[in-house]
């Protein structure tokens, strides 16, 4: 006859929330649960510096998963004797069961390998303000990198002066980079920061400063003008693995292991969006169109209304257009509509109807024949 038992084991979770990596993480801790065994989990998710909320009379838990142990928590940990799965190494006095790292060398290098290879000549790199471990750690390999392909790296240091409420320091340092400059933000909160500061100083994004970042949060990303481009990480899959290693440290099945047992997210291909699709237009009639078309990808409009609005002949739009850009005006109209309607399709559940009016078609049926003509595939394909 098999043991059975009633208990469920208690799991303390703590992990900051400004981070969507931390999210994912625990994201992944939940997947774990749901497919294997049942835990109670008592999630925190505070900033450094604030009290974590643990104390002695309520400790019960059979096991914690966090990215800082303050003093007070450490405590109960070491006396409870507590197993543990720490984010970064950290807590080594606490002899984690497991540590989640990070594989910031591979981060680094996909944002080397996709800025480079998208024409720039110029880099920078702008990291967290508190200089925290995988800020510098992705500093250092970016820059290594890039001087190791035959080109300079300007480095922002975060103690200039910038706060959220005061990013002139890092305006003044963004218009005396060399343009263009592909910059890589340590994280998708530094890249919004740096568009800001781009945006405050008159720099255009991504025609003076393309901007990368990491961790593709869609909330930051997708609600940015222009979109930011992100490298997506892989820490749904690690917080699933950390689950691993607790469960097993819960039941034993560690015991006598004198090492932690380690497990690696990384990052992924970039997600490219407007804020680093380098077409660098001299000609500011050109550029005026573009916006032009962006903005009111949504409405259904032709070449005479972009004519008429602009207020230059059909042929001369027509002509500059097609010598700054390589492909006509109805070229690019209809290629912007259509990665539009990708994205709807993608992660709306609008129906083509719908969508098609979204995106300036005459209807479903329209969309449908330019997307085959396109694309050679039915808008479902998409979906």
């Amino acid at each position: 006859m098999r043991e059975l038992t009633d208990e469920i084991p208690n799991v303390a979770i703590l992990l900051e929330s400004p981070y969507p990596t931390h999210s994912q993480i625990l994201r992944g801790i939940l997947r774990f649960t749901q497919l294997h065994t049942p835990w109670t989990l008592d999630v925190r998710m505070g900033r450094a510096g604030e009290p974590s909320g643990f104390d002695e009379a309520t400790w019960n838990y059979s096991g914690v998963i966090a990215n800082r142990t303050p003093e007070s928590l450490a405590a109960l940990i070491s006396r409870h004797k507590t197993p543990l799965v720490v984010m970064n190494d950290i807590a080594r006095e606490l002899h984690p069961a497991g540590r989640i790292l990070c594989d910031n060398a591979a981060v680094a290098r996909i944002a080397a390998d996709t800025l480079e290879n998208a024409g720039f000549t110029n880099f920078a790199f702008v990291g967290e303000r508190s200089s925290i471990m995988w800020s510098v750690e992705r500093e250092r390999v970016f820059s290594e990198e890039i001087r190791r392909r035959g080109h300079k790296c300007q480095v922002y240091r975060t103690d200039s002066g910038d706060t959220l409420r005061d990013l002139r320091p890092l305006q003044h340092w963004l218009s005396a980079l060399p343009r263009p400059t592909a910059l890589f933000a340590a994280c998708d909160l530094r890249a919004r920061h740096v568009l800001d500061a781009c945006n405050a100083k008159g720099l255009r994004v991504p025609d003076d400063i393309a901007i990368l970042g990491v961790d593709n949060d869609e909330v930051i990303c997708e609600t940015a003008l222009p979109t930011l481009s992100s490298i997506p990480l892989t820490a749904e899959d690690v917080g699933y693995q950390a689950a691993e290693v607790l469960n097993m440290a819960m039941t034993g099945e560690l015991r006598g292991k004198a090492k932690p047992v380690d497990v690696f997210f990384t990052g992924t291909t970039a997600v490219l969006r407007r804020s680093t699709e380098r077409e660098l237009v001299e000609d500011e009639l050109v550029r005026r169109c573009r916006t032009l078309i962006e903005a009111n990808i949504t409405r259904s409009f032709n070449v005479s209304d972009l004519v008429h609005s602009l207020k230059v002949s059909r042929r001369t739009l027509e002509t500059r257009f097609r010598a700054a850009m390589g492909r006509s005006l109805n070229d690019e109209i209809t290629a912007l509509r259509i990665r539009h309607a990708k994205t709807l399709l993608s992660k709306t559940s609008m129906t083509q109807a719908q969508i098609a009016a979204k995106c300036g078609f005459c209807d479903a049926s329209h969309m449908s024949v330019i997307f085959q003509r396109h694309c050679h595939a039915r808008p479902s394909t998409f979906r």
